[in-house]
């Protein structure tokens, strides 16, 4: 009888640490996402970075009326948002922050890959699971041998050649017609990834390439560039600049008396914001289009479409348009909910899967992983031509080329004036 009153009283002493075990985890189990997001709030890129607060807004306070539940708990999501101020380094260390001290469980990398990159790097090197957006895949996969971690979703540079490529074609210069197209790229990883491929489908497709070679960024003296350009007669100019770097190269351009009948630019001119500034040296430059509020997506998680969240944040900015990065914000804290929506455990493992399996409908068009260069993970976005004109005297991105993606639909046609010809 004694053993057997020992034997239960262990059992009780067992059962009770048990319980009390249980009770600790319990008290400690997570009840709060926390989602890291690196901005180019201040900076050369802070137009990309346009409508960030915005966005985090719409999302938090969707998400507060709909809350995610994992393993059966309802969770809050809060979405810590660091300034990068468009520099590289700065990314890095905000990006180590996120993950130190804030203990995220997801990072998205967003805004060119002068900012993805750098937080993908961080975000390989701990272990955190990464949505990654808005950079084109071939600079991102090339910046490390291997990614465990991060997925992407965007285009790549040889879909941006050949929706240049239908630009030129519209103003004349199709493939095999021995244009001359002058080439404008920094010596930065996304410029270098830019140039390579653009030399080489080049003269596959007929074109003459004119290379004064790639220059450093912030680069203020572009006579060289302009004395190459003005000698060779190009008949296109083409390249991916930040803004600072454009304004003073096609400044340059024009002074040294070069005229082309067209001008694609990448990054430097894609938002309002940003050819606003440039004044009437925007007029006529033509540039990828990524998002317009008239393209035909809803969002799976919101149900919210291309138009109503466009006219949402006009209502807040002015009447303004919503700058395509913005959309692209919108879209990777969508992914990033659907994540946890769908997720096994608060484990990163399980939440790295749960980003793998995704296939959703977001603001800019369906994302699924189905693809893979040099080992990253990604899903291709849309991507089209536009040409900024000027409509009752304000400038406006119409879209002129859809041969790649033709459910968006065009805006408007080509119209053969730039500041080059003026």
């Amino acid at each position: 009888m004694k053993k057997i009153m020992c034997l239960l009283c262990a059992y009780a002493l067992i059962s009770a640490g048990i319980l009390s075990g249980c009770s600790s985890a319990l008290k400690g189990q997570k009840s709060v996402i926390r989602i890291g997001y690196v901005n180019p709030t201040t900076g050369a890129l802070a137009g990309n970075g346009e409508g960030c607060s915005w966005v985090v807004d719409q999302i938090s306070a969707y998400l507060k009326e709909h809350p995610i539940e994992v393993s059966g708990k309802e969770m809050e999501m809060e979405i810590i948002v660091y300034d990068s101020a468009s520099d590289q380094n700065t990314c890095s260390e905000m990006a180590q922050k996120l993950i130190e001290e804030d203990q995220i469980d997801l990072m998205i990398a967003i805004q060119t890959p002068n900012t993805v990159i750098p937080v993908v790097q961080v975000a390989e090197r701990f272990g955190v699971p990464c949505i990654a957006t808005q950079s084109p895949v071939d600079p991102l996969a090339g910046s490390l041998e291997e990614f465990n971690w991060t997925y992407e979703a965007f285009y790549t540079l040889d879909e941006v050649y050949e929706s240049q490529r239908a630009l030129w074609t519209i103003a004349g210069h199709g493939p095999n017609s021995g244009a001359k197209v002058g080439l404008l790229f920094a010596n930065d990883a996304d410029g270098t990834a830019w140039h390579d491929i653009f030399v080489r489908r080049l003269q596959e497709d007929g074109y003459i390439p004119v290379d004064p070679g790639q220059y450093p960024s912030l680069t203020t003296d572009f006579s060289n560039v302009a004395s190459s350009f003005l000698k060779e007669d190009i008949d296109v100019l083409a390249g991916t600049n930040i803004p600072p770097d454009f304004l003073n190269a096609y400044t340059s351009i024009i002074s040294a008396g070069v005229k082309v009948d067209c001008v694609t630019m990448g990054k430097c001119c894609l938002l309002q914001s940003d050819v606003e500034a440039l004044g009437s040296l925007a007029d006529g430059i033509m540039t990828q289009v990524w998002w317009t509020p008239g393209n035909p997506y809803v969002s799976e998680l919101t149900g919210i479409s291309c138009p109503e969240l466009d006219e949402a944040y006009a209502a807040d900015h002015d009447g303004r348009t919503m700058p395509q990065p913005a959309a692209y914000a919108y879209a990777a804290l969508e992914l990033a909910a659907w994540t946890f929506k769908n997720t096994a455990s608060m484990e990163k493992e399980d939440i790295r899967d749960a980003i793998r399996k995704l296939d959703v409908e977001t603001i800019v068009g369906k994302i699924h992983y189905d693809k893979e260069m040099g080992g990253l993970p990604y899903g291709s976005t849309v991507l089209c031509g536009g040409q900024w004109q000027r409509e009752n005297g304000e400038l406006v991105l119409k879209v002129i080329d859809n041969s790649l993606y033709p459910e968006i639909a065009l805006t408007g046609s080509y119209e053969p004036v730039n500041a080059t010809l003026r």
